[in-house]
């Protein structure tokens, strides 16, 4: 109730407002900022941002990039056929990723100077023989055998052994398996219209039903071959001498 001027007496309606009121002392500082810092804070906030999206591209480009960043693509291709562009860099690397499936350094080194040396030979990127050999002996075992008498780390049919112009036919013996192995993964990716169907073939998955599951084989050893091409990638060689 309020008093008029007559001595009466007025009633006082309440009436809605979208008026808030601003305790906050921050809030209230904001509001009687003068115009223009208001139009400078903005203008530095936005080039900090473009300063930090334009160095962020810089460093993206600047960083070496894995060999396989799609890997779906090399199904496509005739074959994986990148060459290793210093072999003792790329077997130290290997070496280094293959000891993470077995304790036996001296075994890793081997199999990662056999994989490099055989890699150049049939022009097979190491990462990608790195990825069959996980797929098919994930312990790294040189002495695994299947079922079926698949041997050694890269699983070769006995039937393979001594066609290939390997020092011997002792699927057992490291050097000699990855040799074979490389060598019949080789001619499949030769006679073969793409990776994929080189790769099933190699596994014996031609038609997908001798072995359960033999279907997904492919894309296992392309998830591993990813996978080896990054973890090389994160590894520095050692300084030489």
């Amino acid at each position: 109730m309020i008093q008029r001027r007559n001595h009466g007496l007025s009633r006082i309606k309440p009436v809605r407002t979208s008026l808030r009121s601003v305790n906050d002392r921050a809030q209230v500082e904001q509001l009687y900022r003068p115009r223009w810092r208001r139009y400078l804070a903005a203008a530095v906030h936005g080039t900090g941002l473009s300063v930090l999206l334009a160095a962020g591209t810089v460093w993206t480009i600047n960083q070496p990039h894995p060999a396989f960043t799609r890997p779906a693509e090399l199904l496509r291709l005739p074959g994986a056929v990148i060459r290793a562009p210093l072999p003792t860099a790329d077997a130290f690397r290997i070496g280094q990723v293959l000891r993470r499936y077995t304790r036996n350094g001296e075994v890793a080194d081997r199999i990662a100077e056999a994989v490099v040396s055989e890699g150049r030979r049939k022009k097979i990127d190491p990462a990608l023989l790195v990825g069959v050999m996980l797929v098919e002996s994930d312990n790294l075992n040189p002495r695994a055998r299947s079922f079926v008498g698949a041997a050694g780390l890269m699983q070769v049919m006995p039937f393979h052994a001594g066609k290939w112009r390997c020092d011997s036919s002792d699927l057992y013996d490291i050097e000699d398996n990855i040799c074979h192995g490389v060598s019949v993964l080789a001619d499949n990716i030769k006679r073969a219209p793409n990776l994929r169907t080189a790769l099933q073939r190699y596994n014996g998955c031609v038609r997908g039903s001798n072995t359960p599951g033999c279907a997904a084989y492919s894309g296992k050893v392309m998830k591993a071959t990813t996978k080896t091409a990054l973890q090389m990638m994160a590894i520095d060689t050692p300084p030489e001498g």
